[in-house]
This record gives structure tokens, C-alpha cells and sequence, in this order.
């Protein structure tokens, strides 16, 4: 768990230097983020720093999203930026690493989204950026659902 910013710019380049410095192979990776137009932009400023990176969401029309998973499938895209909507029934074994750019919903989501990584058995690397700042936002999100404020709470305190 590290320290978000509350400077969206410089998130971004904290974790294209992770990615940059970790993985210089161009290893695979994920980066989950909060909503489509953060994965939109996030992808945006990782192409900018000279990362592979596209974006998933479920806004996307199928063919687009089928593309996308289809060039970082075959190692011709090193990051995937998505929102929840990516990551079932994914079976890459070679990820290295998987980025939370947002606080997830839940410990539960953390931990499954979080298992796309080292499938194959080889090291591989979770981290999660966190501000309370953005526990408003995912608050909004859960507050109908079943336990869905205590599991964000229990998400918070592992946070902490």
C-alpha cells in the first residue's frame, strides 16, 4: 500500500516509474481504476510516458474490448487500465504485476483482482494507491448493497 497524491499527474508518474523500472522487458500488468474515464485517462498518460497501455470498460462496444484483450493476450500490449468489468474469466499466467490505482470496493475484490498476477507461479507484485479522499466516492457505490459499507471499511483499515 502506498501514499496516493492528491495530484492526479503525480500518481500517474509514480506508477509509469514502477512499471518503467520494475518491468523494463515490458512485462504484463494491470492497472484498476475507479471509473471508465480514469481508465481512459490513466491509459492516455501511460502511452504518453512511453508505456504500451490501453483501456477496458464496459462501455466500450465489444469488438473494441475483444481487440484490446486480444493484443495484451499476445504480448502486444504491456498494461491493461480497467475497471471492474475486466478481469473475469481472464487467465493471462504471465502477469507480473497489477496496480490499484483505486481503492477497491472490498477486501474480498482486492484479493481476486489482485490474483490475476503470477498465475504461471513466478514473482509477481500487487500495489494499491490509497487516499481516504477517494472513500467517499466508493462509498457512493456500495451503500445499497448487501454488507457493502462494512466490507469498504474493512478494505480501508487494510489500507491504513
Amino acid at each position: 500500500v502506498r501514499e496516493k497524491s492528491s495530484v492526479g499527474k503525480v500518481v500517474i508518474d509514480e506508477i509509469a516509474k514502477y512499471i518503467q523500472e520494475s518491468y523494463p522487458n515490458s512485462e504484463s500488468g494491470i492497472v484498476y481504476c475507479f471509473s471508465r474515464k480514469e481508465c481512459e485517462q490513466v491509459a492516455q498518460e501511460l502511452r504518453q510516458r512511453g508505456i504500451s497501455a490501453d483501456y477496458y470498460h464496459a462501455d466500450m462496444d465489444i469488438n473494441a474490448r475483444e481487440k484490446v484483450h486480444m493484443r495484451w493476450s499476445k504480448n502486444k500490449l504491456q498494461v491493461i487500465v480497467g475497471t471492474v468489468a475486466f478481469g473475469m474469466g481472464i487467465n493471462k499466467p504471465d502477469v507480473r504485476f497489477v496496480i490499484h490505482h483505486s481503492l477497491s470496493k472490498s477486501v474480498e475484490t482486492y484479493y481476486q483482482e489482485s490474483g490475476r498476477a503470477g498465475r504461471d507461479g513466478l514473482p509477481s507484485e500487487c500495489l494499491l494507491f490509497f487516499r481516504p479522499a477517494d472513500v467517499p466516492r466508493q462509498s457512493s457505490m456500495v451503500f445499497y448493497e448487501n454488507s457493502g459499507l462494512q466490507n469498504l471499511y474493512d478494505i480501508v483499515r487494510y489500507s491504513q
